[in-house]
């Protein structure tokens, strides 16, 4: 299907997209990953996006919720698939001190990284300082 028989059943292209939301094209090809099922993008020839009203409206709604909203993924997830929580609720405790214990170890694990990126740093300011006292 070419963009005029996209056009002919009312669907639009990503450029028509980024356009009319100003969501830049790489954030909706990621939405498009994260939130496919949800979304409902359809293909056109070479695999194109082609966006319904319907699913303009969803990228809309999911926009709102990640930046607006300011949820996580998974809150965004939980959020649209209507597991009773409504979008503007604040996340349940269990869910945050999950995200915090997530955020904690990833915390550590980079400072290890640090901390062995100065020992090479050391090392090779010592092995640069052996070099040029010759």
């Amino acid at each position: 299907m070419d963009q005029a028989a996209g056009a002919d059943k009312g669907l639009m292209s990503l450029k028509e997209v980024v356009e009319r939301t100003g969501i830049p094209a790489a954030t909706i090809r990621y939405y498009d990953q994260q939130f496919e099922e949800y979304l409902g993008i359809t293909r056109g020839a070479g695999r194109r996006r082609l966006f319904s009203q319907d699913s303009l409206g969803r990228l809309n709604e999911l926009r709102r919720l990640l930046k607006d909203e300011g949820l996580s993924l998974r809150q965004a997830r939980k959020a649209l698939s209507g597991d009773g929580a409504s979008p503007g609720d604040p996340p349940a405790q269990g869910d945050l001190q999950a995200e915090v214990e997530s955020l904690r170890l990833k915390v550590k694990n980079l400072e290890e990284q640090v901390n062995r990126l100065k020992e090479i740093q050391s090392r090779t300011l010592s092995l640069v300082d052996g070099l040029t006292q010759r």
